[in-house]
């Protein structure tokens, strides 16, 4: 059920995210700047389950 509910909520921040980049910087370089907060994402989420596995 913890999974199902990260998951969830990694979803809904990431459609967010996604959707703010596009208003922000426009078609032309949404997806160099996605990637980018994709990279840092899966970063913080490696960070996280080091911590939490610990």
């Amino acid at each position: 059920m913890l999974d199902a509910l990260l998951g969830f909520v990694f979803e809904m921040v990431l459609n967010v995210v996604g959707t703010a980049i596009v208003k922000l910087f426009g078609v032309d370089n949404a997806a160099e700047v996605a990637s980018v907060v994709i990279g840092l994402g899966i970063l913080v989420l490696g960070v996280i389950l080091v911590v939490w596995g610990h």
